[in-house]
């Protein structure tokens, strides 16, 4: 999984959501600013991933174009802001937004 992590409220619901998703036994969170740096063993290792989950807060959609960018395929891909959010210029955010948009990455993955 590669997370927004961006300054305004849906990079960090994003962010969060990504963090509890990886904690939570679904999925790494991976670095996305060291797939933008050109790291080698972040972009290797997410070309040889079955499945790439990009979490963007926005519709900018930075973390997509910083995969396509570096030749990564996300295989599944969701917008915070479909949950119906606005993107504001501050970091706070509520709780039952991550909650959401943790269902929302989940719906977005195959079941097994």
């Amino acid at each position: 999984m590669f997370s927004c992590s961006g300054g305004c409220n849906v990079g960090q619901i994003a962010n969060e959501a990504g963090f509890r998703l990886a904690t939570g036994g679904t999925g790494k969170l991976a670095c996305l600013a060291a797939v933008a740096a050109g790291m080698p063993g972040p972009i290797t290792g997410a070309k040889q991933a079955k499945m790439v989950l990009a979490i963007d807060g926005c519709p900018v959609k930075c973390a997509l174009k910083t995969l396509e960018k570096a030749g990564i395929r996300a295989t599944h891909r969701v917008l915070i802001t479909d949950l119906g959010l606005k993107k504001v210029d501050d970091l706070r955010h509520d709780q039952a937004d991550v909650e959401r948009a943790v269902r929302l990455c989940l719906d977005a993955l195959p079941r097994n």
